[in-house]
């Protein structure tokens, strides 16, 4: 789920060069070959609005990877890889939101093929902003993939921190993720760990600097070599009257071996009630 956070007491914002910009980053995301299965996210303490909807679309492109992954029953290269989610989401109070995806796959050379459903069950903010040291939500999601894609459902729960200091935000998001059936079903519980840092003090261009790592069940976790890391210099940049249409995008570059060398992503979304 993307929900994001939207810039306070916006007025009509300079549009001809904010789409210009878009619709130029637009076309090139557009033109490029996505990612498998993962979409990579730091999500915020916010919260869509009570009855608000969101339409989200998800892309992203791994241009360089040394690696394979298993689809529909053939071994195939991850580099190349396209992919695509869907979402919409609604907010069924002020802090209580939930969301629906359908996601897509279309590995180099192959066709694309829906490979997955993921339901948000919870995505609900704790308390007012600010009112604790360190705001909090929480997420828990649950996975359901194609048959012939994969064998094992899965859930992910996450805890959602976030600090604002001045025009500068720190989020942690902590996150467990388990298998429910299929013949993975006795593996432990997996840890990853992902943050960022976002500058906060334009209400149309906030960079962003973002840390992915995959670490391993809790039990077990891999050496730091062995575990899958990113890092993502990326923007979020918001346009339209009331600032409801929002881009993020940024590139991702893997640190450790078992990661792939580069991923492209961008997120394009519009709220309205």
């Amino acid at each position: 789920m993307l929900t994001f956070t939207r810039p306070y007491n916006i007025t009509m914002l300079p549009m001809k060069n904010t789409l210009k910009i878009f619709l130029a980053g637009f076309l090139f995301f557009s033109s490029i070959p996505a990612l498998y299965g993962q979409f990579y996210q730091v999500y915020g303490y916010q919260t869509a609005e009570a009855n608000e909807k969101e339409l989200v679309y998800w892309t992203s492109f791994i241009p360089s990877s040394d690696h394979e992954y298993p689809f529909f029953g053939d071994t195939v290269g991850r580099q190349g890889l396209m992919a695509h989610s869907f979402e919409i989401e609604y907010g069924i109070t002020n802090q209580l939101t939930v969301a629906l995806y359908a996601d897509f796959e279309q590995p180099k050379g192959s066709s694309l093929r829906w490979v997955r459903t993921k339901a948000v069950a919870l995505y609900y903010s704790l308390f007012e902003k600010n009112l604790l040291p360190v705001d909090l939500a929480l997420y828990a999601e649950y996975k359901l993939p194609r048959r012939g894609y994969k064998t094992s459902e899965e859930i992910e729960f996450k805890l959602i921190m976030e600090k604002d200091i001045k025009a500068h935000r720190i989020i942690l998001n902590p996150t467990f993720e388990k298998k429910i059936s299929g013949e993975d079903v006795s593996e432990g519980v997996e840890f990853i760990f992902n943050a960022a840092y976002m500058y906060t003090g334009s209400l149309t261009f906030q960079p962003r600097l973002e840390y992915y790592s995959k670490i391993g069940e809790l039990y077990d976790p891999h050496s730091f070599g062995e575990q899958k890391n990113y890092i993502f210099p990326s923007f979020d940049l918001y346009f339209g009257k009331y600032g409801q249409f929002r881009w993020h995008a940024g590139v991702g570059f893997g640190l450790t071996d078992p990661a792939d060398n580069i991923i492209i992503k961008s997120i394009l979304s519009v709220g309205f009630n």
